[in-house]
């Protein structure tokens, strides 16, 4: 773990213990990082509604010495191409385009989405995902969360877990008040977040109020530094290292299928008897395509 990634799961583990003024800075640093590279301390307090002094109090409550110094570690970090936004990503990605090459930049690709895939085996082993799973079996009902760019990912769970089990459900879907969907959510259920950094606030505050709640929360996310995993039961991590301008989801993929296949192994005949009643519903309403039939 690097400084910055130490300093990132410092604040993470401090925060919940924070007076009011101190948590809502350390959640703005944590969501916030390029800001806290390049602006002035002025324009992040403003920026966080925070009154100044307290960025310096934060910073000596985690080991430094002043603000400065905590500041200097973000933009260490944006140096070294760890902390941008999407924009300047996007110019990045167009410079070694016409740089590089194709086959370079073919080949950038190819080495992210390999290491993705690597990272999530090398951080998941099959204890931990399996204990995840039988959990699961043990909640009434499995709530689903992810909002942006994580959106889709929740859809494809959705999709695929719903195949296997009726007891999925997503918060928001279809556009409802995510209050409406959350009103039954107990300690019998369980729920599995999707977010990556710079999470989407509301899929942080859905997972804070499950735990309340005493719902099981899983929480899928890049880091143990990112908001999501202060707010989880079980934290899996997925690298989302990429060439272009967005973060990459193939390890987050690898992770939704992994945790449906083994929720799957964990499961009873219900779950085939389930999958093929959908499968002869989908052929009797002619859903897929039929080589037979003309476009």
């Amino acid at each position: 773990m690097d400084q910055f990634e130490a300093v990132q799961d410092r604040l993470t583990r401090v925060q919940v213990d924070l007076p009011p003024q101190l948590r809502r800075a350390a959640a703005y640093l944590l969501e916030n990082p390029g800001d806290v590279a390049t602006l002035s301390m002025r324009k992040v307090a403003a920026n966080a509604q925070v009154p100044l002094p307290n960025f310096d109090r934060l910073a000596k409550e985690i080991g430094f010495t002043t603000y400065g110094e905590l500041r200097d570690v973000y933009r260490k970090r944006v140096q070294a191409g760890g902390t941008i936004g999407y924009p300047e990503r996007a110019s990045n990605l167009l410079s070694a385009g016409e740089a590089q090459g194709a086959e370079a930049t073919w080949a950038a690709f190819r080495d992210a989405a390999v290491g993705n895939v690597k990272g999530v085996f090398d951080k998941i082993d099959a204890a931990l995902i399996a204990g995840v799973a039988e959990e699961l079996h043990r909640r009434r009902r499995i709530y689903l969360v992810g909002m942006q760019g994580s959106r889709p990912f929740i859809s494809y769970l959705h999709y695929i877990g719903g195949m296997a089990t009726p007891d999925v459900s997503t918060v928001g879907r279809d556009g409802a008040v995510l209050g409406d969907d959350l009103v039954d959510l107990d300690e019998r259920d369980a729920l599995i977040c999707l977010a990556i950094r710079p999470c989407a606030r509301g899929t942080v505050q859905v997972a804070k109020l499950a735990r309340e709640r005493g719902a099981l929360v899983i929480g899928i996310t890049d880091s143990r530094a990112s908001p999501l995993a202060a707010q989880v039961d079980r934290v899996l991590l997925a690298p989302v290292e990429s060439p272009s301008f967005f973060e990459s989801y193939v390890g987050a993929t690898a992770i939704i299928e992994m945790l449906v296949g083994f929720y799957m192994i964990g499961g009873d005949k219900s779950a085939i008897e389930r999958i093929e009643r959908i499968e002869a519903d989908r052929r009797s309403l002619g859903e897929y395509w039929d080589e037979g039939q003309e476009p």
